[in-house]
């Protein structure tokens, strides 16, 4: 039995107090983007953030779906902005949360079928494409911004997702060499740049498909709207550049949003 005075005291879904003990002496305030959130026991969630301050984190929030938890369970979705204080352990998988609040209320994501759905996709991409635990500012407020101007778009652009995969190849470190020209027009994806015509490959695009992907890539996220594609094109486009992320980035996974995108762009 355990003591009074002990530290391995159960508190709550596999919580110890040594546990919280050590967390008091470290913690992290930072905005973060609601990745995934898992159900973990009956009443707790594991939730992946992908914060300003410490890439991406994982967390464990107790509690959080039992009946007495009110309004801070909405706050757990995936995509939403918050603000975060969290337990720091740097040598650990997992933090636990101290705090967590809402940094922007979206409208449109959150009730327009066409606009969630885009952003449903792109969150997707971001869960598969970035893994690294540390910062990159650069790289979370351009995913922030994203949501935020998707969000308060009235006439959203059927490629912006397109333009958006381009982009983020360029954070992430793999995007596609500026090097289109009539002696270079078709694109080969492994090596990311474009060569002369040769024998077709399973990797090497063709100068239509080519010459459009050069078009995206040399599109800025305010630009998109000067790509004129019809749905077929935007279709073949959009499963080049996942095939593209797939050569890039190991164990990327198929997107389930993409089917309802395809569907409803």
């Amino acid at each position: 039995m355990l003591g009074i005075g002990s530290s391995n005291i159960p508190l709550m879904d596999g919580v110890y107090l040594s546990e919280l003990a050590n967390a008091n002496m470290n913690f992290v305030e930072t905005q973060g983007i609601i990745f995934k959130v898992v159900k973990y026991s009956e009443t707790s969630i594991i939730c992946d953030i992908y914060t300003r301050e410490k890439g991406l984190m994982s967390c464990i929030v107790s509690g959080v779906r039992s009946s007495k938890s009110g309004q801070k369970a909405a706050i757990y979705k995936p995509v939403n902005l918050v603000r975060v204080v969290a337990y720091d352990h740097n040598h650990e998988k997992l933090n636990r949360i101290k705090d967590i609040s809402s940094t922007f209320h979206y409208q449109k994501i959150n009730w327009n079928v066409l606009h969630s759905s885009v952003a449903i996709f792109i969150l997707e991409i971001c869960r598969n494409a970035i893994r690294e635990r540390e910062a990159n500012y650069p790289l979370y407020d351009f995913i922030e911004n994203f949501f935020k101007k998707l969000d308060e778009s009235n006439h959203l652009n059927p490629n912006i997702h397109l333009v958006f995969m381009a982009q983020l190849s360029l954070f992430l470190g793999f995007a596609p060499m500026d090097n289109f020209s009539d002696n270079a027009p078709c694109f080969n994806m492994r090596e990311g740049i474009f060569e002369p015509k040769d024998a077709p490959l399973p990797f090497m695009l063709d100068p239509d498909n080519s010459q459009i992907f050069n078009e995206i890539c040399r599109n800025a996220i305010e630009g998109a709207s000067t790509l004129q594609l019809n749905r077929l094109q935007r279709n073949q486009l959009t499963e080049i550049w996942l095939q593209y992320f797939k050569y890039h980035i190991p164990d990327f996974k198929d997107l389930n949003s993409y089917e309802i995108l395809k569907m409803i762009l």
